[in-house]
């Protein structure tokens, strides 16, 4: 019986998102969490930049609520695992 093991990649939820967390696209596209609003009298929002191959920031920051960033499809990579 072959072992179960978590998967190496997969999308990201609400819970996973924190600042410094590192999500890719389909195409490949590499962003970092900067920022995360709580929203305690408005809309949560989080910021993020685009980084280039070599993991620096390529371009400027970024914003979107919550909902509309997961519902564009990030995934995320389990604890030690590269994306």
């Amino acid at each position: 019986m072959t072992p179960r093991t978590e998967a190496t990649v997969r999308k990201a939820a609400e819970p996973d998102l924190e600042v410094g967390l590192i999500c890719a696209d389909r195409d490949g596209n590499r962003i970092r969490i900067d920022r995360i609003d709580s929203g305690d009298h408005g809309p949560r929002a989080l910021s993020y930049h685009y980084l280039n191959d070599e993991l620096r920031v390529q371009e400027g920051i970024q914003e979107r609520s919550i909902e509309q960033f997961l519902a564009e499809g990030w995934y995320i990579a389990a604890p030690g695992k590269s994306l």
